[in-house]
């Protein structure tokens, strides 16, 4: 019930702001709403290549995550027709589907358009025969260190989270912390970083999800010791704050010396590792997330762009997502942005692009292709219930880290709020 009335409230807060009323636009215009990345923030800075081409005008609002959450629930259940292209989260996909807050695609992009993007990230969007949404991004969990620090610390890259522990302490002094990474609640804030861990302990979230059993089994010992690492590693071995980082926290510590490691998405470790962004990128190296006892599990996301059920240009909407993943697009995206995350396959062929990622980190490439051959599709459940799930277990995991509740009691809460969204 706490999350349906934090979903009311979203709403309600929503009313004051842009697209928040139906708006009636001609056939020549449409609204875009995206949450803010390096490929939306690109985007929206091409809005004037799309309108000289196409004529028609797109309005491309980027905002902030909580925003445009709060945004589409009051567009998607008023069906307001204010959206005609919307920021599409493949952990979403499934439950807009069920709720009926999204058109199929299949009949409205070309061959040509689908020929040209990873078969598994577009894949990730099939369901039911039916293509729902194109992706633009599969961003994948990777690790980012200070060969400096390491070095003077006489530590190695370590390759499992004990490793981590046992490096973090030699590196970590009152004026140096060892690590970040997200700890903010949410099914795409910390519940992005936190299965790596998890995972790696052979932890689950589910009895047997391939096998269809989905009996919550958060609450395990092999969950509680990937949170105790978990937890101590943001708590002992963080800058001050680290208990609330977001993305934007940890690339902030990372370029500014606070921290020897990172570890996060591939659209952040770019950053890190960039010259013109990092005045530590020249002593910053890149490796896989660390593993453990049941191997690596590199966080994997993808993003694409779908047409809202109420959208009143659909035909306009569709020649939009068709000209913003074509190559042409794509590829002035990737040099203009920390964007290597495309799923545009001509763009690797870019010798543009490929010179530029090669510049900024020779390994970039190479380890992100490493960790997307490790990630499993499901590493968060493909599921329509999982975004109200992966923010409940947020929360509890969270108030772990800030000492509110034990991990004990974290993960007693997280399975029962688990049982109680999916009526079990």
């Amino acid at each position: 019930m706490k999350h349906l009335l934090s979903t009311a409230l979203a709403a309600s807060i929503a009313l004051s702001t842009p697209f928040a009323t139906t708006s009636v636009h001609a056939a020549d215009e449409i609204n875009v709403l995206m949450f803010g990345m390096p490929f939306t923030n690109g985007l929206r800075d091409l809005a004037d290549d799309f309108e000289a081409e196409t004529g028609i005008k797109a309005n491309i609002d980027v905002v902030g995550q909580d925003v445009f959450e709060s945004r589409i629930a009051l567009s998607f259940t008023g069906g307001t027709g204010d959206i005609d292209v919307v920021h599409t989260p493949v952990i979403q996909v499934q439950r807009w589907i069920q709720a009926g807050w999204l058109q199929p695609l299949t009949d409205q992009v070309s061959e040509e358009t689908t020929s040209d993007i990873l078969a598994g990230p577009l894949g990730a969007y099939t369901v039911d025969g039916e293509q729902w949404a194109l992706p633009f991004f599969a961003g994948v969990g990777l690790m980012s260190y200070r060969k400096d620090l390491l070095e003077a610390a006489g530590a190695e890259v370590p390759e499992t989270w004990e490793d981590m522990l046992s490096v973090a302490e030699k590196i970590t002094t009152k004026d140096q912390a060892a690590i970040a990474m997200r700890a903010a609640p949410g099914q795409g804030f910390n519940m992005f970083i936190f299965p790596m861990v998890m995972r790696a302990y052979g932890g689950t979230f589910f009895t047997d999800y391939e096998g269809g059993d989905f009996t919550p089994s958060i609450n395990s010992p092999e969950n509680l010791e990937a949170l105790n690492v978990y937890v101590k590693l943001i708590n002992d071995y963080g800058p001050a704050g680290a208990g609330n980082f977001n993305f934007a926290e940890v690339n902030a510590a990372a370029q500014n010396g606070q921290i020897a490691f990172a570890v996060e998405g591939t659209g952040i470790i770019s950053q890190i590792v960039d010259p013109a962004n990092s005045r530590f990128a020249d002593v910053t190296g890149i490796a896989l997330p660390p593993g453990g006892p049941a191997g690596r599990s590199p966080a994997i996301g993808v993003h694409g762009m779908g047409i809202p059920a109420s959208a009143t240009n659909s035909d306009a909407a569709a020649q939009f997502i068709e000209w913003a993943v074509s190559a042409e697009t794509v590829s002035k995206i990737a040099l203009a942005q920390s964007f290597p995350d495309f799923t545009t396959a001509s763009v690797a062929d870019n010798p543009e692009v490929v010179a530029k990622y090669a510049s900024i980190h020779p390994d970039f490439l190479s380890t992100r292709v490493a960790a997307l051959d490790l990630a499993i599709g499901h590493y968060r459940p493909l599921i329509p219930e999982w975004p109200t799930l992966g923010q409940a277990i947020g929360e509890s995991v969270n108030a772990a880290i800030n000492g509110l509740i034990s991990p004990e009691e974290a993960l007693e809460q997280a399975e029962a709020d688990m049982r109680d969204i999916l009526g079990q």
